[in-house]
C-alpha cells in the first residue's frame, strides 16, 4: 500500500463518539467494523445486526434531542399557538362559579403552568372550583 492509498483509507474511516474504538470503512459497504469494541454488551450477535441497531439508536436519540431543542426554543420565544389558547379557555369555561376576576386569574395560571392545566382537566367538575381558588389564594 503506497502513501496515497493509506491517506485515502484513513480519510474514509470514521470513528464515532460513544462507540468506543470502532472504525467503519466507508468505501467498503460490506466491511465489518474494525478495532476493539470497548464496553460491548453484545455476546455473539451478528456485527451487521448490531451496526444497524446502533444506527437506529443514534437516529432515535438525535430525533429526541431535536424535538427537545425545538420545544425549548418555542418556550424561550414565548410563542403560544392557538391550540394551547383554546385548550385553556375551554377548560376555564368548565370551572363553575368563578367571577370575572377569578376567571381571568385562572386563565393566566393555567396558561402559565401546563402541569396545573393537566391536573384541572383531570378533576371532576365539582372539584375544579375549589382546587383553582385554593391555588389562586382566594
Amino acid at each position: 500500500m503506497d502513501a496515497d492509498e493509506a491517506m485515502s483509507r484513513e480519510t474514509n474511516e470514521v470513528e464515532f463518539m460513544g462507540l468506543g474504538a470502532t472504525a467503519i470503512d466507508l468505501e467498503e459497504p460490506s466491511s465489518n467494523t474494525k478495532g476493539k469494541r470497548q464496553g460491548s454488551t453484545s455476546s455473539g450477535t451478528h456485527p451487521h445486526k448490531r451496526k444497524m441497531g446502533e444506527k437506529e439508536g443514534i437516529a432515535a436519540s438525535l430525533d429526541k434531542m431535536t424535538n427537545s431543542f425545538n420545544r425549548m426554543v418555542e418556550k424561550m420565544d414565548g410563542k403560544v399557538d392557538d391550540e394551547d389558547i383554546q385548550e385553556v379557555l375551554c377548560e376555564a369555561a368548565l370551572i363553575p362559579d368563578l367571577n370575572r376576576q377569578q376567571w381571568a386569574k385562572a386563565i393566566k395560571w393555567l396558561a402559565d403552568d401546563p402541569k396545573q392545566l393537566a391536573i384541572v382537566k383531570a378533576l371532576p367538575i365539582h372539584q375544579k372550583t375549589d382546587y383553582v381558588l385554593t391555588h389562586l389564594g382566594e
